[in-house]
């Protein structure tokens, strides 16, 4: 449909793919001949589901595991194998991987494992990225979106396509459960802004600065007070979650 508002000129195309069902992989088949012919210049990898709250590994129900999986692993590896020969033949194009500080900021994200090992964007531990210090030992932690990202950067950099891991922490987003935004909480729109000024920088960034600010200060604490800090924030999260569904069951 013709685009409105400040882009009437601009043509939008809506295409609807439920990376949850066991029919994703049909649907990106679709959305590869939806979208064939077309100049696709940018693809952001942002499809993402977390918990509805914090809880232990072993309440994490089978339904929810495989949907934490599907949408934050397996959607961003299919569609960028169905966005990726286009751009290859148009020789230019970028890719930027959604990540989440759940998974680099801090050195563990207790009572929301799955998500935070399906969104591992950087290294395992955040003190590295945030000094800068890419040594051997720090690479030994590289997980998947970060390894999947930093070898699309290196195979595909001289083809004129960037390929982009981004961090951001806390955003002020329905999944994550903020309504209201502030200076280190960004809205959705403003966090935007920032992540599209780094594209075609660095192959990993926090693009919003004063979560890289948030990240330096962190890596900065012992890891075993800041595993234990965000032991306790998560029981606390876990324990209202679980007193909204005892009142949702109640009425």
């Amino acid at each position: 449909m013709a685009g409105t508002g400040k882009y009437p000129k601009t043509e939008v195309r809506t295409f609807v793919l439920d990376f949850a069902s066991e029919g994703l992989a049909a649907g990106v088949e679709a959305l590869k001949d939806s979208i064939r012919g077309l100049d696709v210049g940018v693809l952001v990898n942002n499809a993402g589901v977390s918990y509805p709250y914090a809880r232990y590994f072993h309440e994490v129900d089978e339904e929810l595991m495989r949907s934490l999986i599907r949408v934050n692993v397996e959607g961003v590896t299919r569609v960028t194998h169905a966005v990726l020969p286009g751009m290859v033949d148009r020789k230019r194009g970028a890719i930027v991987n959604i990540g989440s500080g759940a998974a680099s900021v801090v050195p563990s994200d207790p009572l929301y494992s799955v998500y935070a090992a399906t969104k591992a964007c950087l290294l395992g531990s955040g003190r590295s990225y945030a000094r800068k210090n890419w040594d051997r030992e720090s690479n030994k932690h590289f997980r998947y979106v970060d390894q999947f990202s930093r070898c699309l950067y290196v195979e595909y950099k001289g083809k004129g396509i960037d390929v982009q891991c981004q961090v951001p922490l806390y955003v002020a987003t329905k999944m994550a459960s903020i309504r209201r935004s502030s200076f280190l909480v960004p809205s959705a729109d403003t966090y935007a802004r920032a992540a599209i000024r780094h594209i075609g920088y660095e192959p990993r960034c926090t693009p919003y600065w004063p979560h890289s600010v948030l990240w330096f200060l962190i890596s900065l604490l012992p890891e075993s007070l800041v595993d234990s800090t965000r032991l306790s924030m998560c029981i606390k999260i876990r324990k209202k979650g679980q007193a909204k569904d005892a009142k949702k069951k109640a009425q």
